[in-house]
């Protein structure tokens, strides 16, 4: 296995104007809205979280994208939205990821204190994990939804609800 890579983070208060605060709000409701959906499609495809992330974003790809190749996709992304450039997709991706291999971790575990407690004839105290009913998730900006224009400035770009800003 690699070692793994450094990330920087960066905080700053923001300043934008008029009108682009329900941009943010909009950019982050479809990226739950698309993290959501892969979180269906890893439940109906759970072979995909038994190879490497970046194999099961390939074939998450497949599965769900309309390309020339693949006219007719199993779980068409249009359904959910139509315009999602391909960075944005990938973090919504990464995010549902992450968020099923965890929620396997924790029912993994809790099946396995569920028989330990059986086993000695008591009952299971844990409750059992259930997955997510709602998404708030964070919008993760990869290096080309965003660019630095001058020290301590940033554009991101933002969905409007039409069109991407």
């Amino acid at each position: 296995m690699g070692q793994a890579q450094a990330t920087k983070t960066i905080r700053q208060p923001l300043e934008h104007r008029p009108g682009v605060c329900l941009w943010f709000t909009t950019t982050q409701r479809l990226f739950n809205q698309v993290a959501a959906f892969y979180w269906q499609v890893l439940d109906a495809h759970p072979g995909l979280l038994d190879v490497s992330a970046k194999d099961a974003l390939t074939a998450l790809e497949r599965l769900t994208l309309t390309t020339v190749s693949s006219p007719a996709p199993v779980m068409p992304l249009s359904e959910v939205a139509a315009q999602v450039p391909a960075l944005f997709r990938r973090a919504a991706i990464h995010a549902a990821l992450g968020s099923m291999h965890s929620f396997q971790t924790h029912q993994a575990h809790w099946k396995r204190a569920k028989a330990k407690a059986e086993a000695k004839g008591k009952r299971c105290q844990l409750r059992p994990p259930v997955p997510p009913r709602t998404w708030n998730r964070s919008v993760v900006f990869y290096a080309g939804m965003w660019k630095q224009a001058t020290n301590g400035r940033i554009t991101l770009k933002l969905y409007d609800g039409q069109t991407w800003r």
